[in-house]
């Protein structure tokens, strides 16, 4: 059994919360505001119409399966379908197994622009990592990875 948390205990574990949740977001927002204008210059696609490339590439085949990733409306998807197919980016057809729903796949075009998109994102985010120390690195991403998964161990 673990001692009981004592108050100051719960007011250090919430400044670190605190602390931990602004820089985090800082982070997130810091590359977000970095990678959309690239994205946008180089490849004419802002980062929802990035995300939705990676769902589709995922498995992610029909309209409501991206919306339901993404948690966004239906509406919104078929508007940023129609924007990545007029881009040539990705394909509709009807699901041979169920002629109601529409099936999704990229074009060529679509899978090397996000291809080049990743490059992009991967080359923002490694001047990111490489200001840890190697043999921190490793550490800090498995770590990352622990408290980025869905449940917690019991």
């Amino acid at each position: 059994m673990s001692a009981p948390i004592q108050i100051t205990d719960r007011q250090d574990l919430a400044a670190e919360v605190s602390t931990f949740l602004r820089h985090l977001h800082g982070l997130n927002m810091s590359i977000v505001q970095q990678l959309s204008p690239i994205l946008e210059e180089r490849q004419g696609i802002d980062l929802r119409l990035y995300y939705i490339l990676h769902h589709v590439d995922n498995g992610a085949v029909h309209p409501g399966a991206i919306a339901q990733v993404m948690k966004l409306p239906n509406s919104l998807i078929t508007k940023h379908l129609d924007q990545l197919a007029s881009k040539e980016l990705l394909e509709r057809s009807i699901d041979a197994h169920d002629s109601r729903r529409i099936l999704i796949r990229l074009t060529q075009k679509g899978v090397d622009l996000m291809h080049t998109a990743d490059a992009i994102l991967s080359e923002l985010v490694g001047r990111r990592l490489a200001r840890i120390a190697d043999d921190q690195r490793a550490s800090f991403i498995a770590t990352l990875v622990a408290l980025a998964g869905d449940s917690e161990k019991k």
